[in-house]
């Protein structure tokens, strides 16, 4: 008899979930930084240095923009270029129509 806590289900997509495909999402700290500190306390995944909130880990961060958008001085930012090639991307990859999928 087959135990559900042996076996893995197979489910798709990508491991580790962050693929960049030359696109890189990681925020830029801009002369606005006032040292709060905010935004490393508030990183989900520890990519801020607390000690130098200008040094972001770039393999530990998952580019969810949290700490832009938590700043209180705006200093923290994505260059527009960035921004503008990481839309074309993403429209891309939702352009086509995927079939739903049930995982149980």
């Amino acid at each position: 008899m087959n135990n559900s806590k042996d076996t893995k289900p197979n489910i798709p997509g990508n491991r580790p979930y962050k693929v960049f495909n030359g696109i890189n999402l990681i925020p830029k700290t801009s002369k606005k930084c006032n040292k709060c500190k905010l935004c490393a306390k508030k990183c989900p995944v520890g990519a801020i240095n607390i000690n130098n909130v200008s040094e972001i880990n770039a393999d530990k961060c998952i580019s969810c923009m949290r700490c832009v958008s938590i700043c209180p001085q705006k200093a923290k930012k994505i260059s527009k270029l960035i921004t503008t090639l990481a839309g074309f991307a993403i429209k891309k990859a939702c352009s086509i129509k995927k079939e739903n999928e049930l995982f149980l």
